[in-house]
């Protein structure tokens, strides 16, 4: 039956939909909508601030995803927020609601979210509409964003996220999208201000913002017993290998190695396949002491930062890169790509080292004077506390989320 209404509508989405017109003032200014990756903790950490920040807005969510609620995060909020928080799922039970969302995806593509988006949409009479993330969110609304029903005086947010445009608005694939989400957008935020240039090469001409931190901010960290990070013997490296990480490359740097490493384990977290073996490849045929873990809690993840001399995250472009906040807050010197907001937080030889994702020969030496320089070890953790509590506090960081909504 649900196929059925879904098939029936399909041919409509992107021209028009029936609904019975209402004036533009019928708009409720207090009426939030997001749309986003409901399982990403990004996004719940924002959505949690909101909760705290406007008791008495009513916010409504549209998952951009395939939401699988595994730590029931937005569920609870709705418990305490009652009728003030509205999440979208086409059946109340969550297995078989993703597993709705997984068929409609491959059958229809995201077009069908396009259409009940523009229920929502007209349904609730959203003030705001933020679209966390380009490719999941405001492609979407792509197909609604002529209707004549919905008004063009709701205020349009996009968010993007790390490679939305530093990247993906030279794909061909995607630039006519990123073009048409620009078009239709009255603010852009960003992790970094450089996206700005290619926001305005797209024809972007609205209100642009950055940095604004997806993961908003934190409180300087209360630790008792932080260990010297000079007297720590683990590499965490990100296993991210996808069309923008480059673990791999920090893998053939670590090969170059060799006997230098001797006295370091190397762990690899968050790797797929294809990184699984070549650390098998390392571990068995260059007898290098490297593992991957599986994947474990973010309170076992933080642990292992604080007992982290070095950490590793490469990527061809990103934002601002969790790993990098929790390697600065744990006293483990980050080496990170340049292609990030990491520029904006590290000063390259001082407080951790910026290097292109391809030069390896430049990634083998930061891990060298890593693992050799306890001096730079030790005072680049001291350097990072402040850092952090400089341009990564909490309070900035929810004034900036409050002003965008106000």
């Amino acid at each position: 039956m649900l196929l059925r209404h879904l098939i029936k509508y399909n041919s409509k989405i992107g021209s028009h939909v029936k609904v019975k017109r209402y004036k533009l003032s019928e708009y409720d200014k207090n009426v939030i909508m997001l749309v986003g990756m409901a399982d990403s903790p990004h996004f719940i950490k924002w959505l949690r601030t909101m909760y705290q920040e406007f008791p008495d807005r009513k916010i409504i969510i549209f998952p951009s995803d395939r939401p699988r609620f595994k730590y029931n995060s937005i569920l609870s909020l709705k418990k305490n927020r009652r009728r003030n928080l509205i999440c979208f799922r086409l059946v109340p039970f969550k297995q078989l609601n993703f597993v709705l969302y997984f068929l409609l995806d491959n059958l229809i593509g995201i077009r069908w979210r396009a259409y009940f988006l523009a229920r929502l949409i007209i349904l609730y009479k959203p003030g705001i509409i933020h679209f966390h993330e380009m490719q999941h969110g405001a492609y979407i609304f792509n197909y609604i964003s002529t209707y004549k029903n919905i008004s063009s005086n709701s205020r349009k947010i996009i968010s993007t996220w790390g490679s939305d445009l530093t990247l993906y608005s030279w794909d061909s694939e995607h630039i006519n999208q990123i073009k048409a989400s620009l078009a239709w957008a009255d603010i852009v935020t960003a992790e970094r201000k450089e996206e700005y240039v290619d926001a305005q090469r797209l024809g972007f001409e609205g209100d642009f913002r950055a940095p604004l931190y997806i993961t908003i901010g934190q409180n300087r960290a209360q630790v008792t017993k932080q260990v010297l990070p000079s007297s720590r013997s683990i590499i965490l490296v990100k296993g991210h290998q996808s069309d923008t990480g480059r673990a791999l490359n920090a893998l053939q740097a670590i090969c170059h190695l060799g006997s230098q490493l001797k006295d370091f384990e190397i762990i690899v977290y968050s790797a797929p396949n294809s990184v699984k073996i070549q650390v098998d490849t390392l571990r068995n045929k260059n007898k290098i002491n490297i593992k991957t873990i599986p994947k474990i809690s973010h309170e076992n993840m933080c642990d292992l930062f604080y007992r982290a001399r070095v950490s590793i995250s490469l990527a061809v472009s990103d934002g601002l890169p969790g790993v990098l906040v929790e390697a600065m807050q744990a006293g483990a010197l980050p080496i990170q790509s340049a292609n990030s907001a990491g520029k904006d937080f590290i000063v390259h030889g001082e407080n951790g080292f910026l290097v292109e994702p391809w030069d390896i020969g430049l990634i083998k030496e930061c891990i060298i004077s890593s693992i050799s320089n306890n001096t730079l070890v030790d005072h680049a953790s001291k350097l990072n506390a402040e850092i952090l509590q400089e341009k990564y506090s909490l309070n900035a960081g929810v004034r900036k989320l409050r002003e965008l909504y106000l």
